[in-house]
């Protein structure tokens, strides 16, 4: 058994962890992490839920050029089954030593743990003529969770003002701003969304990202540098997202929401 300095405050190794305000709700606050490997978006996932003490876990609104939905096997379910959710140590290591290497179980893990709700993924990569169909999974404890899948921003839009969901899980991996992704097809070219286009879908005042703001719980960021093209263009991706939404920049001291350091 591994002796940890800290076992009560332990997390994924490199990640980092910002506390911010809310950024519609003035009496709440809510974490934002970044990562490298997106499989540690599940130990935040478990501590976000366990920490709000709700039976009912948000939904989960993921932006990935991959889907990310492998379902857990029988094998991963007994390790999940074995699990101890109130332990950092353990759920820590769980998700940089057990979870998939290649980062495309952790979403359907969490779910099947009754860590997210339904689940809501903007990608690109296409599985075959049954790629956009939506999909369910009955997790340990029998709750049905929806999988859908959306090719386009305005698809993903819809579903969700339509929906009756109250709370989220913001979740962005960095090579979803990549069109053709040279890692994933063995061509390793890559192509990318116009800087525009990424202002413009991530903007506070788009619907979509107003309704997420409106009900967000937690917010974690892959930066995933192999599948975006290299470490500078993650870096670029990521210094984007810190400046549309934040000031002084992400980690900064006294960082916070643009709109609320105006003031």
């Amino acid at each position: 058994m591994i002796k940890f300095r800290n076992p009560y405050h332990i997390e994924p190794p490199g990640a980092l962890r910002e506390i911010l305000s809310h950024p519609v709700n003035e009496t709440e606050a809510i974490e934002l992490v970044v990562f490298q490997e997106h499989r540690y978006a599940f130990f935040y996932w478990n501590k976000w839920m366990h920490k709000n003490k709700s039976s009912n876990p948000p939904c989960l609104v993921s932006l990935d050029w991959h889907q990310d939905l492998c379902y857990p096997g029988e094998t991963e379910k007994e390790w999940l089954d074995e699990l101890d959710l109130t332990s950092d140590a353990d759920v820590s290591i769980f998700t940089w030593a057990k979870l998939a290497g290649n980062n495309d179980g952790h979403i359907l893990c969490a779910a099947y743990l009754n860590l997210i709700g339904d689940i809501y993924v903007h990608c690109r990569q296409e599985l075959g003529q049954d790629t956009w169909k939506d999909e369910e999974l009955i997790d340990a404890n029998g709750n049905k969770h929806i999988i859908k899948k959306f090719k386009t921003h305005q698809a993903l839009q819809d579903a969700l003002l339509n929906s009756s969901e109250t709370s989220v899980f913001f979740d962005i991996d960095l090579d979803f701003f990549s069109v053709k992704n040279g890692l994933s097809d063995g061509s390793f070219e890559f192509t990318y969304l116009k800087e525009e286009e990424i202002r413009n879908m991530l903007d506070k005042d788009n619907p979509l990202i107003n309704w997420i703001f409106e009900r967000i719980k937690g917010f974690t960021i892959a930066t995933e540098p192999k599948h975006c093209g290299g470490l500078l263009r993650s870096n670029k991706f990521l210094d984007l997202i810190s400046e549309i939404y934040f000031s002084p920049d992400l980690f900064a001291p006294k960082c916070n929401w643009k709109w609320k350091t105006k003031y």
